[in-house]
């Protein structure tokens, strides 16, 4: 009997919990919030205390609102094209290096090769990912390193006189965030003082500054390349360089109406070849473009962005290899919302593409291709 009670009144205390009334509801996934990263105490080293399985970084779902019923699926993992390789890029006149690493690992490899290089830089500010070297004096000599070694090489080709050694050289180099979230771009001009007008010391962004020696730029950017892809450096993160990888190229979300846009933070030249480029790399037929009203005419195959294998021989044998239901012709444009910020949308039929889920598909088949 003394036990019957005791259950009794523990059944009776638990009741509370199995009933409700007790237990708060469980928050919607809209309103979850990440929390805060684990603090490594100060007494450890945070390149000893390593996360035996790191967790991919995910981008961050945007308007979730628009998924009242269902989570959003996750967005689309690509492999097939070469985001892992260290890239030389170059687009009307300009070159710069493409890095499959976050700004966080980029920059000290980039301070570690011109230290390992003799040259000093005399200004780093990582809070905007600017660098400059010292004033370099060249001589028609050997050299030891590769940075005195290309301007004096550079100098011999253009003339053998004493007079082509006049003046100093330095080098300004620009470390910002690439198309794709963990890559990073380098970009570096060349300064003569007899020969250009000199930056001011506040200049952040290059693209501007008129370029003295071009040839020496692609040059130097190929040794840097070759630098972090040799794996000379090891590979250290840098807490300061943490606002370099805040000024994202890219943004996918939806506008007020649910219409999905993605947003390129770049130059109206670059910006059009990079949607270019983006289309050819992901094997997007292109029919028509106009540059002037900045529209891409393309055909895309679905399995391309829905994960679906072709038939191969079954659709040969029954004659579906041409279906219609197989293929999304679409109009790309892209449109400029202000100063070096572009528009991008999936048009049909004269009006924002209908099913907001494939246009997505589409706009995220388009950015993780970019380059």
């Amino acid at each position: 009997m003394k036990l019957i009670s005791v259950l009794l009144l523990a059944c009776l205390s638990t009741s509370c919990g199995w009933f409700g009334g007790g237990a708060p509801e469980e928050e919607s996934y809209i309103d979850t919030k990440p929390l805060p990263p684990l603090q490594i105490p100060s007494d450890l080293d945070d390149s000893v205390v390593k996360n035996p399985i790191p967790v991919p970084v995910i981008p961050e779902q945007r308007n979730a609102s628009f998924y009242p019923n269902r989570p959003p699926l996750p967005d689309a993992l690509y492999a097939s094209d070469n985001r892992d390789e260290v890239r030389l890029q170059a687009l009307d006149g300009r070159n710069w290096l493409v890095v499959p690493e976050p700004a966080t690992t980029a920059w000290p490899k980039m301070k570690q090769f011109f230290a390992d290089n003799g040259i000093v830089l005399e200004s780093d500010r990582p809070e905007v990912g600017r660098l400059n070297t010292a004033w370099l004096t060249i001589e028609d000599k050997d050299y030891r390193d590769v940075v005195r070694t290309l301007l004096r090489n550079n100098k011999r080709g253009e003339d053998a006189s004493s007079e082509t050694y006049n003046g100093k050289d330095r080098f300004l180099i620009r470390v910002e965030q690439g198309l794709q979230p963990q890559s990073t771009e380098v970009h570096i001009r060349h300064e003569s003082d007899v020969q250009s007008e000199i930056a001011a010391d506040d200049v952040v962004f290059l693209n501007d500054l008129q370029s003295n020696m071009s040839t020496v730029e692609r040059s130097l950017l190929n040794e840097i390349g070759g630098y972090i892809a040799a794996r000379v450096a090891e590979t250290t993160v840098s807490k300061v360089a943490l606002q370099i990888g805040a000024s994202a190229k890219t943004d996918l979300s939806r506008n007020a109406d649910g219409v999905p846009v993605l947003k390129l933070y770049l130059d109206r030249t670059r910006a059009w070849a990079t949607l270019g480029q983006a289309m050819k790399n992901a094997d997007i037929q292109v029919n028509k473009q106009n540059s002037e009203t900045g529209e891409y005419d393309v055909t895309i195959a679905t399995e391309l962005f829905s994960g679906e294998a072709s038939s191969g021989v079954l659709c040969r044998i029954t004659f579906s290899c041409d279906n219609e239901s197989r293929r999304v012709n679409a109009l790309i444009q892209m449109s400029e919302e202000g100063d070096s910020v572009f528009n991008v949308i999936v048009m049909q039929d004269g009006a924002p593409m209908g099913d907001a889920d494939k246009a997505q598909k589409i706009l995220v088949l388009i950015r993780e291709f970019a380059t």
